[in-house]
């Protein structure tokens, strides 16, 4: 059987990179990935400020020092120059220095006479109070590179040196679909023998949150035409298709039927629990990927594996050598024949100190357990661990960037 590392890695091989781009605004740039990196076109600042409210003057200048107040700068308004040396100017937080001027002192620091002048309470250096001009970024600097997806702080960034617009990578679209006749929509009668399609929402709301355009063909019978018209259907309009189930060996798993009969597929054993069943192949030349049918297992190869390859599509870096946190279990664990990801979820000893609570039954059937989790816990196989045992733990908040 295949290592996740290596499963991860040959899937990635297999598939293209989208290369077709377009030009959005910040405020329609969240979530998505850019498409070449940026340079700054402007210091930031764009000159010496002051870091505070107070005085600026020439520095060095020693303790009980008196200077007059020559004039007043607010934030925003043009930088002013210094009359001389021998005199102080009123500056506010982010208002340019004037020029000849080169330290601030913080009002805090000073003693207003009668006459207006300033005491120096305390000796000011060069460069003390003053953020100097591009500080934070420099013009021709790169602020941001290909592949990454931007989040909060980057759309400040980009926005701070004076971007509008961003030139990003068309969003991934992914045709989702699955076949059961035993599946029943949410909402509809859950009549004998049925079970509500609970891997179908489950997939959809994380390639939203992943900003990907689902192309959502339903729920299909088990019927070999309709899959047919499906997958030929999505292979035709998106990037990638994408099942659950379905795709194993048995004469009821029709889906792997029908992408052999259309195209090419071929099923890898990965040496994982849960999930071991990973299916790979093409309908044409769209890259389809077929996840195993139990909720867990699909949530969890997912992450493991979808996830990485749509952002190899983007050409972001696939993140898979994502260093894991180091917690430590709350209670003892045995490990069994393949590396396990347990759902957890972190809580605090008594000593005050994070660790990870197991949930009781790892069955990949059950939903419950990873909406209860905040994270999942890779267990080594043929271990037993003790309370106290450190793991690799995997947030899902970092799953979901």
């Amino acid at each position: 059987m295949d290592t996740i590392e290596s499963a991860q890695r040959r899937l990635i091989q297999c598939l293209p990179r989208i290369d077709e781009t377009e030009f959005v605004s910040l405020d329609d740039a969240l979530g998505r990935y850019l498409a070449r990196a940026v340079q700054s076109q402007h210091d930031v600042p764009p000159c010496a400020v002051s870091l505070f409210d107070g005085y600026a003057l020439v520095a060095p200048t020693p303790r009980a020092q008196v200077l007059m107040v020559a004039g007043i700068t607010y934030a925003g308004d043009a930088p002013q120059s210094l009359p001389s040396s021998d005199v102080a100017w009123r500056i506010f937080t982010g208002a340019a220095l004037p020029m000849g001027s080169n330290a601030v002192i913080a009002q805090e620091s000073v003693t207003i006479q009668a006459d207006g002048a300033i005491v120096l309470n305390e000796t000011i250096s060069v460069g003390a109070g003053v953020r100097r001009q591009g500080a934070d970024t420099q013009i021709g600097q790169c602020v941001l590179s290909a592949g990454t997806r931007l989040d909060a702080a980057h759309l400040g960034l980009l926005a701070s040196v004076g971007i509008a617009t961003v030139e990003v990578v068309r969003l991934p679209r992914v045709a989702l679909f699955s076949t059961g006749d035993e599946l029943v929509a949410p909402g509809n009668a859950l009549l004998p023998g049925k079970i509500f399609n609970a891997n179908h929402a489950l997939l959809r709301a994380a390639m939203v949150r992943l900003s990907i355009d689902v192309l959502d063909l339903g729920v299909l019978p088990d019927e070999p035409k309709a899959i047919k018209e499906a997958l030929l259907r999505g292979a035709a309009q998106a990037d990638l298709v994408l099942t659950s189930g379905g795709v194993s060996v048995g004469d009821a798993d029709l889906v792997r039927q029908v992408v052999a009969e259309i195209g090419g597929i071929d099923t890898w054993r990965v040496f994982l629990k849960p999930g071991k069943p990973l299916a790979f192949g093409r309908i044409g030349t769209t890259p389809f990927i077929g996840l195993p049918g139990n909720p867990v297992s699909t949530f969890v190869t997912f992450f493991l594996f979808v996830r990485p390859a749509l952002r190899h599509m983007v050409g972001a870096d696939p993140d898979i050598d994502r260093p894991a946190l180091r917690l430590s279990l709350a209670q003892p664990w045995a490990g069994g024949d393949r590396p396990e990801f347990v759902r957890v979820k972190r809580t605090r000893s008594i000593a005050g100190y994070a660790e990870l609570l197991v949930f009781s039954d790892q069955n990949s059937g059950l939903l419950s357990s990873i909406a209860w989790a905040d994270g999942v816990a890779l267990i080594p196989a043929d271990c037993a661990l003790a309370a106290g045992d450190f793991v690799d733990y995997f947030p899902f908040e970092g799953w979901y960037l």
